[in-house]
């Protein structure tokens, strides 16, 4: 009974200690002995460092102008489909601009952004779309009222059933 039991408890250390050989974390282009906290802080400021330069380059880019009439709306609006249709990176900025336009013009344009092939236009359009989503202003009966009017029943309500 006790040569199982002692055959059970073997296999399972030296599954432990295989595990523990084989699987050690290690960090890439470091040394496994050299895992200290003043690594991983050096790290994570360099992690920081470049996020931080990624961002600032990100904002210095160039950014139209909102529109303020009707004219200049769909001056914008067009300039945002040339840019929908652009590389990706142009893809990107025309969603981040009509995210910052917020109009209702670029719901087609932000739905389209949506089924982009980049993940980060499409990304940046679902977060735009966001602000769309929801009660619409003034209410939901206010919105029907508003609309295309009251919808009538058909006339053969009868046959429909």
């Amino acid at each position: 009974m006790g040569a199982p039991i002692a055959a059970f408890l073997t296999l399972v250390l030296s599954l432990l200690l295989l595990r523990r050989l084989v699987f050690r974390p290690v960090v890439p282009g470091m040394d496994a002995n050299l895992l200290d906290g003043a690594a991983i802080a050096a790290l994570n400021r360099d992690r920081l460092q470049k996020l931080e330069q990624r961002r600032s380059t990100s904002t210095t880019a160039e950014t139209l102008t909102l529109p303020s009439t009707p004219q200049q709306a769909r001056k914008h609006l067009k300039k945002l489909e040339q840019l929908s249709r652009g590389s990706a990176s142009e893809r990107l900025q025309a969603m981040k601009e009509a995210q910052r336009w917020g109009d209702r013009l670029c719901l087609p344009l932000l739905r389209r952004g949506q089924r982009d092939a980049t993940v980060a236009v499409a990304r940046e359009a679902a977060s735009a779309l966001e602000a769309f989503r929801g009660e619409p202003l003034g209410g939901y009966r206010n919105a029907t009222a508003t609309g295309s009017g009251k919808a009538s029943l058909p006339r053969n309500v009868a046959r429909m059933r």
